[in-house]
């Protein structure tokens, strides 16, 4: 590599590299939104369902109304990898009824 390259390529990488986490951080914030508002319709459709009307079923429910709200605050922080966590949480709770 000559004397000419190797200073144009660093200032390239500086120039460049702190584009990339910045698309990444505005897709994770994409993912979190969408998987938020999943599972607000998924939690909505099972209040509806009759397995959630015991005991146990509402107790599923408000740990995943929990998750949810979890979620939505790591989201607000921009803590969307914990966010996406808790949406998964919350789903999970759901599921194993």
């Amino acid at each position: 590599m000559n004397a000419l390259a190797r200073p144009t390529l660093f200032a390239f990488l500086l120039v460049f590299l702190p584009f990339a986490p910045a698309a990444s951080q505005a897709e994770m914030a994409r993912d979190c939104d969408a998987e938020i508002e999943k599972v607000e319709r998924r939690i909505s459709d099972a209040r509806r369902k009759p397995e959630f009307k015991s005991e146990r079923g509402r107790q599923a429910l408000s740990s995943a109304d929990r998750s949810l709200n979890q979620a939505r605050k790591h989201a607000a922080k921009s803590e969307f990898r914990h966010c996406l966590d808790e949406t998964k949480k919350s789903r999970a709770q759901i599921s194993g009824r």
